[in-house]
């Protein structure tokens, strides 16, 4: 007659049980055994599910209830760990415990191996079968948020980097060319040509790009104050809203006291702040289209006598070429329209209830956002830095092992 070998409870998921408050506390101070391993951790990243791992322990356990549970921020979502539950597997201890987006579990009592660690995750993902219809009760209870690209954030970022370009070159270089009588002469002036060349790569893509962008950021800021305080009738008919969004900017902007809430009173198209917004939209398509105006984009007149080009007055060639195209850079031009856009901004923020406008200057700074369907309501769902922990962890998808 032979005996089998008891199956460690660690595998055996439907023996795990929850301890009681004493039993946590005799958890902290349980003493270390002489010859018995303290214990091993690994990190899921890829074969658990935080989710799946989450709604099983819900299932069965009740709402987390381990210790950093108790430590982390109450309303929040600016933590390390989220959730965890401390479970007894016989003479074996589980801690489970939910980071951003992955499962940490450590099991106290035994040192697993690498097979262990698979045949620990198979035990469990085999009681999810068995527990299919409880887990599916704790999700029906769950929030369900889509994340999405804050596309104003994004480009007001873009936006940004140029404009910080722009400002530190606003200062207008020296183009005189100094002396050259000497060798050292020669060599400041290669310096100095060298210096206001790669200058002039900086600033020209910096200011066509930012004057190209700006527009395209008063657009996003105006599609987002709709979004954000769109009346309910254009939550509840796409069509509706589509044609709005689609509607030229000035219809847009005019319209945003009857199409959205909050507001405390129109655009007044005779205001400063308007009429600067609407220049800088009126340059759009010829920005964008590359129209050529000889008046307004000539930099310089040249006579010619048939093939000889005679300039009205003398300078160093080189020299006088990048300073020229100074005026095509237009930084002074370019940085009071990306400004002016923004004076807009506050200005519309103004018309706004202060709660509305709270809310909206909020959601301005996020990359993503949150969106729930079901109740149709944004929401930011996470700080705008991201936390993990860097320790010498093992992680699932690094062991040398075959998972099915």
């Amino acid at each position: 007659m032979t005996t089998e070998t008891p199956l460690p409870m660690i595998f055996d998921p439907i023996n795990w049980e929850k301890p009681t408050p004493k039993g946590m506390l005799d958890f902290m101070d349980r003493p270390k055994t002489p010859g018995r391993p303290e214990g091993s951790m690994l990190v899921f990243r890829k074969q658990l599910s935080p989710l799946s791992v989450y709604k099983y322990l819900v299932a069965r356990f009740g709402p987390p209830y381990g210790f950093q549970t108790m430590a982390k921020k109450a309303g929040d979502s600016d933590n390390l760990f989220h959730w965890d539950y401390l479970l007894k597997a016989g003479e074996c201890w589980i801690c489970i415990q939910g980071g951003n987006r992955d499962v940490h579990v450590g099991i106290f009592g035994k040192k697993m191996s690498s097979k262990d660690w698979v045949r620990f995750t198979k035990t469990l993902k085999g009681d999810f079968r068995r527990c299919g219809s409880d887990m599916a009760a704790v999700g029906s209870t769950l929030e369900k948020w889509n994340i999405v690209s804050n596309r104003f954030a994004m480009i007001a970022d873009t936006c940004a980097g140029f404009h910080d370009v722009l400002t530190d070159e606003q200062e207008t270089p020296d183009f005189a060319p100094g002396k050259r009588s000497s060798a050292a002469g020669i060599k400041r002036y290669h310096r100095k040509v060298e210096q206001i060349g790669k200058r002039a790569d900086r600033v020209f893509s910096a200011s066509l790009s930012l004057d190209l962008v700006t527009p395209v950021l008063a657009e996003a800021f105006v599609n987002l104050v709709i979004f954000m305080a769109r009346k309910d009738e254009l939550k509840r008919n796409a069509r509706q809203y589509d044609h709005y969004i689609r509607q030229p900017i000035d219809t847009r902007v005019f319209d945003l006291h009857l199409k959205c809430d909050h507001f405390t009173a129109g655009v007044d198209p005779g205001s400063t702040e308007y009429r600067a917004f609407k220049r800088v939209m009126d340059r759009r398509n010829h920005n964008l289209h590359g129209n050529v105006d000889p008046g307004k984009d000539a930099i310089e007149t040249v006579y010619f006598d048939k093939f000889t080009p005679l300039y009205e007055a003398g300078a160093d060639p080189i020299l006088e070429l990048f300073k020229k195209k100074e005026a095509v850079f237009d930084i002074g031009g370019v940085l009071a329209r990306y400004h002016d856009v923004h004076t807009f901004f506050f200005y519309v923020l103004g018309l706004l209830k202060e709660k509305s406008r709270s809310e909206i200057e909020m959601m301005m700074e996020q990359s993503t956002f949150g969106y729930d369907v079901s109740r149709d309501r944004p929401g930011v769902l996470f700080p705008s830095h991201e936390v993990m922990m860097l320790l010498p962890l093992k992680y699932d998808d690094e062991l040398k092992v075959e998972w099915r």
